[in-house]
């Protein structure tokens, strides 16, 4: 979930209870870090796959090992879930 995306599902929330809808804010709230919780997963195990993906073309071809070491870097820079 983005940044934006999160800032926008808090603020939502807030208005909710503002006006006294408290369940429903509460409702937001859950399915914002249910989706979080499922966006961790996602990108946990995509980033397993990728990784042995990559350790399957090393061993196949290990004069590629450098490329790979970067591959790997990139693939943890990018799939690695940011928490704020």
């Amino acid at each position: 979930m983005t940044e934006e995306t999160r800032t926008k599902a808090n603020e939502l929330a807030e208005t909710l209870r503002a006006r006294g809808h408290t369940e429903p804010a509460e409702k937001v709230g859950t399915a914002a870090g249910a989706v979080e919780a499922v966006e961790s997963v996602f990108l946990h195990g995509l980033r397993d796959a990728l990784q042995s993906a990559l350790t399957a073309i090393e061993a196949i071809d290990p004069v590629s090992a450098t490329m790979i070491d970067e591959l790997r870097l990139e693939v943890d820079k990018r799939l690695t879930p940011h928490h704020s």
